[in-house]
Formats: structure tokens, C-alpha cells, sequence
């Protein structure tokens, strides 16, 4: 009888760490195998509410960290996205928008000195199931510099 009980106790805690999982995003369940209709076309407005970690000079730890809330805009029909920001693809200098299921990437080759370094490479994402945001550039010599993270947030109550 005891293990019957205990058997049924783990079981419904599994229940409930996996519908805990599956709520938050950290894992899919496709039950009906279907996947989430995601917007495909137009324009998506987001608001971001992001901790932006603000290196100095020469790029010194720990980085002083603000806490910002800022716009970002993915055009699915021209391809482009872009942030606001102080190390931003901005409205003006769009970045190119590359669709991988869930995640939005947004990439822009650059070539410019920042922190005594050449930086060859911006980028940020949003991961559409979570809200995830990212952003990091791309330094010399196949190293990375991350710089915001954070949760967005669609600008209308339409999902992703």
C-alpha cells in the first residue's frame, strides 16, 4: 500500500514540474502536433524590458548593469529588424532578419574599435515562446561580447 501512495505522489509531482516546465517555456508539448502559429508577415512591435550590462574602456569586470525598457521592431516582409539602444541596429541602420522557428535573429556585419577592440558583428534575438531577448556583438579573434538580456513583450495583446 505504501508503495502504491508513494508511486502516485511522484507521479503527480512529475505532472506538475512538467506543466510547470511546459508553462514557462522551457520545454514543448506538442500534443497535437501542432505548432503555435506564429506572426509571419508585417511588422512586430515589441517593448523589452532589459538589464543592459555597460562595460568600460577597456572592458573591465563587473560591468555596470541599468536596468532600461526599450522598443525593438522585427518587418518580416523586408527582412530587417532593429532596437533602440546605446550599442543598437537602430531604425536607421537595420539589421537583417533570419526566422528559425521560435527564435527572431537579427544580424549586422560591422567594423569598428570599441573597448580596444575591432568589433566585426552585432546581433540580438527574441525567442517568441518565451520572450527571451539577447544581444551581443561580435569581437575579434571568434569572441563575443554579451550586452543585454532581458523579456520582451508584443506591443499589442496578439501572441508572437
Amino acid at each position: 500500500m505504501k508503495k502504491i501512495i508513494i508511486a502516485l505522489l511522484a507521479l503527480i509531482i512529475l505532472a506538475g514540474v512538467v506543466i510547470t516546465a511546459a508553462m514557462t517555456g522551457l520545454i514543448s508539448l506538442d500534443i497535437h502536433g501542432k505548432k503555435t502559429p506564429f506572426q509571419s508577415k508585417g511588422k512586430l512591435d515589441v517593448i523589452c524590458d532589459l538589464e543592459v550590462s555597460k562595460p568600460d574602456d577597456n572592458l573591465s569586470q563587473p560591468f555596470d548593469a541599468v536596468r532600461l525598457t526599450m522598443p525593438a521592431q522585427f518587418d518580416f516582409d523586408e527582412n530587417t529588424g532593429w532596437y533602440t539602444g546605446e550599442y543598437a541596429i537602430s531604425m536607421n541602420r537595420k539589421g537583417t532578419l533570419h526566422v528559425q522557428d521560435d527564435l527572431l535573429k537579427v544580424s549586422r556585419p560591422a567594423l569598428f574599435k570599441r573597448f580596444g577592440l575591432i568589433i566585426t558583428g552585432e546581433h540580438f534575438t527574441l525567442n517568441r515562446r518565451n520572450g527571451q531577448f539577447k544581444q551581443w556583438l561580435d569581437l575579434g579573434g571568434d569572441k563575443h561580447l554579451d550586452l543585454i538580456t532581458g523579456r520582451c513583450k508584443r506591443a499589442t495583446n496578439a501572441p508572437f
